[in-house]
């Protein structure tokens, strides 16, 4: 149904445990994607708790793609469980390995696009944690398969400040696109201390998700801290289930409006 982009203005505001946290909780089949150009591997560190990712991930499909292969058959083949058992698949494909992977990744951008645009018909989703925004703002190859992208904020003015430097980036890039992607916000830990109206009206984007603020409960998903007794069913989690729920139905509204602007 629906391929999200999660990005950030600057560094550790949250938004790759929120990425996180909605894929745990989404309501259908989901793939995250650790997309960030500048690698990290936080989620295989942390939530995975160092999980051997076995040669699979985003520098396997680089290869596959100068080989000639078509990406989107391969595609799920390159993914790690987030989670084991279940009614849901919950996948995660690992990121790139070495600094400046990424610059050997910026020709496979469409073609990946094209491949997760094409879990649709497999009844999947898609959230790309693609990290900050940028000079350069974000591969416009990935940009022109989204369906949205989430811009990740604290409710501080040090994060908010930082949005305003680069969000102009990605607005202009969404400009550039044949077809209309919305930029919305995902505020982390709202009220803390501006609210999500505040920042929605400063910014003039809606916001789309409100991630809980709970340090000791993120660091399970960012760290790999253990889990309480619970944990899915935790007031934190909890939250993440409905914006998860929320955000779905966002985005089917938005693709019937874009659906119903083509049809004109």
């Amino acid at each position: 149904m629906a391929v999200v982009v999660c990005a950030s203005a600057t560094g550790a505001p949250g938004v790759t445990t929120t990425a996180l946290g909605l894929a745990l909780t989404w309501p259908r089949h989901v793939l995250l994607v650790d997309g960030d150009r500048e690698p990290a591997q936080s989620i295989q560190a942390g939530y995975l708790r160092g999980m051997d990712h076995g040669g699979r991930g985003m520098m396997r499909l680089a290869q596959l793609h100068r080989e000639g292969t078509l990406l989107a058959p391969e595609l799920w083949r390159q993914t790690l469980p987030l989670v084991e058992g279940g009614d849901v698949q919950r996948r995660f494909l690992p990121g790139f390995t070495t600094p400046g992977a990424a610059r050997l990744f910026e020709h496979v951008w469409p073609a990946f696009g094209e491949a997760v645009r094409a879990l649709d018909g497999q009844g999947a989703d898609v959230l790309v944690d693609i990290g900050r925004i940028g000079n350069s703002g974000l591969p416009l190859g990935l940009l022109a398969s989204a369906d949205a992208v989430l811009v990740g904020v604290r409710s501080s003015l040090r994060s908010l400040a930082a949005a305003h430097i680069h969000l102009p980036t990605l607005e202009d890039q969404l400009r550039t696109l044949n077809a209309v992607v919305p930029a919305a916000l995902a505020v982390v830990g709202p009220d803390r201390p501006y609210s999500t109206a505040e920042i929605a009206a400063q910014f003039a984007l809606p916001a789309w998700v409100e991630a809980p603020w709970d340090p000791k409960a993120a660091a399970v998903l960012s760290d790999g801290e253990p889990e309480p007794r619970r944990f899915a069913a935790s007031s934190y989690m909890g939250r993440f289930r409905s914006q998860a729920s929320m955000l779905q139905d966002r985005l089917i509204r938005a693709r019937d409006v874009v659906a119903a602007g083509v049809d004109r």
